[in-house]
């Protein structure tokens, strides 16, 4: 493997523990039969650490990355998401949930953070980037996190699925303005044996894998409303869905919550 890899053993995942205010859900289901999520508005501001993990199925390096990631999956104030880029494409397996949209996505942090690209690699909260199988050095950064006032509050209040989009509605609160609201539909928990190139032979467990993304700039403080396209293959069930306000000029990620639907 080419040394602009990094390659690194797995490490027990060090958990963050927080106190978070739960909020009533109901489930509903619309006029196709799919199941629809309903919560009330939070409107206690809680610092929320966003996780965007830079992956690959080619590479023998990012399964414990991929398996620690998933230990995140549980934690209330935490909003892991796996981005499968597709500069590994060429080297022997395709990866099905790769992207050119999200290689250029770590491009850009990898230029604004003045640091390499590589696999596996994490961006917290747009601000700082790490080997993503670095357990210590993670839960060290959501430790601090968890401490920081947020700059604004994010509350997704419902997400309905039909005709293959969800439609949303969400509420934003504080200093939104000079921000992007990013929009992901992920896949929960995928399983995929891998045919040929450096894991061929093993079946790999993928979590929280972003299968549609959307960034858009137009929105008001207060309720809003937008729809995003849900891929067909992905059940319900096995789907949430992630927004998270980030300031344009400098990637910090503000506000973010999440919803599975």
């Amino acid at each position: 493997m080419n040394s602009f890899f990094y390659t690194i053993a797995m490490i027990l995942p060090v958990f963050l523990s927080c106190s978070c205010t739960s909020s009533t859900s109901t489930i509903n289901r619309n006029k196709t039969g799919e199941k629809d999520a309903t919560i009330k508005i939070n409107t206690e501001n809680k610092n929320i650490a966003v996780l965007e993990l830079f992956t690959s199925q080619g590479c023998s390096s990012c399964p414990p990355a991929d398996k620690l990631l998933g230990a995140y999956t549980t934690k209330e104030n935490i909003i892991p998401l796996s981005f499968h880029v597709d500069y590994w494409d060429r080297l022997g397996w395709k990866d099905p949930f790769s992207s050119k949209e999200y290689s250029e996505r770590q491009y850009m942090y990898a230029s604004a953070l003045k640091a390499e690209v590589y696999t596996p690699q994490l961006i917290i909260n747009g601000q700082q980037e790490m080997i993503g199988s670095d357990a210590n050095k993670i839960g060290a950064a959501l430790q601090k996190i968890s401490s920081d006032t947020p700059d604004a509050m994010l509350s997704l209040k419902k997400a309905e699925a039909n005709n293959g989009k969800v439609n949303i509605s969400f509420y934003l609160s504080g200093n939104i303005n000079n921000s992007i609201l990013n929009i992901a539909v992920v896949e929960n928990k995928t399983t995929t044996p891998v045919k040929a190139g450096e894991n061929g032979g093993a079946t790999l467990t993928d979590y929280n894998v972003v299968r549609d993304f959307a960034a858009i700039k137009k929105f008001n403080e207060g309720e809003n409303n937008v729809s995003i396209d849900i891929p067909v293959s992905i059940a319900p069930g096995n789907r949430t869905l992630a927004l998270y306000l980030q300031r344009a000029n400098t990637n910090k990620i503000l506000a973010a919550d999440k919803l599975q639907f």
